[in-house]
């Protein structure tokens, strides 16, 4: 669609997509992300809300929580590199073709390991899709709109969260309707996908740079925004992770849907505040921001377990960890595309969120078996590493806000 221009050379198609007005296509593109951010929404805590069933056994809780970022860990890996050979919408149909066939998987899961190897090929699908997801609409949407329209559609997959884990606190008593409203809300989303996939174009940026002859190749990036990156992924990945999926089926199994459930909410609600605001402040003073008030506020559960107060105040601590965790992972996935060359967006954000979910499985395993406040003291450790990243981001490097994407 788009490639009916003509452009002389790479500045100008920059130009052209930097400062497009909003039209049907940029809509299309916006409504078939949001689709799938939701979906996989639904599947970022399918695993422990899982546990819940007769089919998953306790012996088998740990298989089911790694089958969710083993598969988003290999899908991210692969579709990454491969969105940087193949182009961005060439893989979209394939990763919804994934995507619905672990979900009805899911659905009609009979037995432990239909369940596990489901969740697994649906994290491939709509897990692994994100990465070229954020690098598509980095590529394709005007400046003014660019961090709104990151923040808005990743904020989708908090709804997603926040609205299986309603399911599964009304309808506890009844397996067959957690699987129905499943369905129906993934059917729901996926055919908004598909309707809108069919209507949007390949990445601009994207097949510029692949099929030009006298683009002049970018040097790679240097190691400083790389190592930032990482900390950031690192830090919201372990400790959402943790907080939403592993204490619950653990620690406390009888509000294993109540904690994703406040706790995607939270960045939910959180998510919609923050576009008012996200191009409006600096994105090194939003890292700071939101990086040390993630590690206080974490912090903060930790006087509350040695305090031993009621668990209606871990729900308010959670809330209030939710707003920076959600500001945390937003300024994250803005600053992934904004920081890596078109020539290899898909392969950089994939490597970076890799390192993060490589470091999740493997503490899965370390963390098993310990205490609720050893769980505390080792996310806000985590945080420690966040807030590191945003001061060093700041200090030393540079600001993306209005800047063009190379």
């Amino acid at each position: 669609m788009l490639f009916d221009y003509s452009f002389r050379d790479y500045d100008e198609v920059r130009k052209f997509l930097d400062t497009a007005e909003w039209n049907r296509i940029h809509t299309s593109m916006a409504l078939t992300m949001i689709a799938s951010f939701f979906v996989w929404g639904l599947l970022l805590v399918t695993a422990p809300l899982v546990t819940e069933w007769p089919i998953v056994p306790s012996w088998g809780y740990m298989y089911v929580l790694l089958s969710s970022p083993a598969g988003l860990l290999i899908g991210n890996v692969v579709l990454g590199r491969t969105s940087d050979l193949l182009g961005r919408k060439s893989l979209f149909m394939a990763t919804l073709a994934l995507g619905i066939a672990g979900i009805l998987g899911i659905i009609f899961s009979r037995n432990f390991f239909e369940i596990l190897a489901s969740i697994f090929i649906a994290e491939f699908g709509f897990g692994g899709e994100e990465t070229v997801s954020l690098a598509f609409l980095a590529e394709q949407f005007p400046l003014k709109y660019r961090g709104k329209v990151l923040v808005l559609v990743s904020n989708s997959a908090n709804v997603g969260v926040a609205a299986i884990s309603g399911i599964f606190i009304a309808f506890g008593y009844s397996i067959a309707i957690e699987k129905l409203i499943f369905g129906v809300m993934a059917i729901g989303g996926i055919t908004i996908a598909l309707y809108t996939r069919s209507r949007i174009p390949e990445s601009l940026r994207w097949f510029y740079t692949k099929n030009s002859d006298t683009l002049i190749e970018k040097p790679q990036m240097h190691v400083i925004p790389f190592i930032v990156l990482s900390m950031f992924a690192i830090t919201i990945v372990l400790t959402f992770a943790l907080v939403a999926d592993i204490l619950g089926p653990y620690e406390y199994p009888k509000y294993t849907s109540i904690i994703p459930f406040i706790y995607g909410l939270g960045e939910a609600i959180s998510g919609f505040a923050i576009i008012a605001f996200i191009d409006r402040i600096g994105r090194r003073l939003t890292s700071v921001i939101a990086y040390m008030g993630g590690f206080l506020s974490m912090a903060v559960f930790l006087l509350y377990l040695i305090s031993s107060l009621p668990f209606f105040v871990f729900l308010v601590l959670l809330v209030i960890n939710s707003f920076f965790g959600e500001l945390g992972w937003a300024v994250r996935e803005i600053l992934q595309p904004e920081l890596f060359t078109t020539i290899r967006r898909g392969s950089g954000i994939a490597a970076v969120r890799g390192i993060a979910y490589a470091l999740y499985i493997v503490s899965i395993f370390v963390l098993n078996g310990i205490s609720v406040f050893e769980y505390m003291v080792f996310a806000t450790i985590i945080w420690v590493i966040g807030s590191i990243g945003s001061i060093l981001w700041y200090s030393k490097g540079y600001e993306t806000l209005n800047k063009s994407l190379i």
